[in-house]
């Protein structure tokens, strides 16, 4: 977002050298950090502890093959694999719905993404471009930290992945920003004007038939 707004370059060094050296503290401090940060690369080396989840959402992806064992199909979900439902859905997809599933799901987000740029760039409306670019950050980010940690490219920290992830208040959040990107695409001069022919035609269609 300050990338955006036109914060400085030499803002962002001190800045990410600040953060990155406050999680390294943070992770160092606490065994149960410091052993996922260690183990992520190869969660068969602690299979029966810290890599046991990790090594079981490779498994149901291994498992699904190209267009997996079919909805309802998974086997790793019926309690090897923890935090199936929230954390590891996407290891579920993967063995269910394979590898073209799991693409499908990927290409969805990025097609969001797409969108909320597209509205970022066309707009003239600096708080429209802010918050579109924002959106596509979060929901963006978070998808390939969530695919990241079950792919075991990094480590795992307990992100849900949006809209797909089960939760209770966590899909919320999600839901008002993408009602905010549908708000802002359909003031888009382009979509406003087709939006508005539409109207017209409509109302001359009705008062043809009256």
């Amino acid at each position: 977002m300050l990338w955006v707004v036109g914060a400085p370059a030499r803002f962002f060094a001190p800045a990410m050298l600040g953060i990155g050296a406050l999680a390294l503290f943070m992770a160092t401090t606490n065994s149960e950090r410091l052993e996922r940060l260690t183990n992520f690369v190869d969660p068969f080396k602690d299979y029966h502890d810290a890599g046991w989840q990790p090594a079981h959402g490779l498994y149901a992806l291994s498992t699904g093959g190209w267009f997996g064992q079919g909805i309802g199909g998974s086997n790793q979900k019926w309690g090897d694999l923890p935090e199936a439902h929230t954390d590891f859905i996407f290891a579920v997809l993967g063995e269910e719905l394979g590898l073209v599933g799991t693409l499908l799901v990927v290409g969805l987000f990025f097609t969001i993404a797409y969108a909320g740029l597209r509205i970022a760039m066309r707009t003239s409306d600096p708080f429209v471009r802010y918050m579109a670019f924002g959106i596509v950050v979060w929901l963006l980010g978070q998808m390939i930290i969530n695919v990241g940690m079950v792919l075991a490219v990094l480590p795992v920290i307990g992100i849900p992945l949006p809209l797909v992830s089960y939760g209770g208040s966590a899909p919320v959040p999600s839901l008002v920003a993408l009602g905010l990107l549908i708000g802002f695409a359909r003031r888009e001069p382009e979509a406003a004007r087709a939006l508005a022919a539409r109207k017209r035609n409509r109302s001359a269609g009705l008062s043809a038939g009256r």
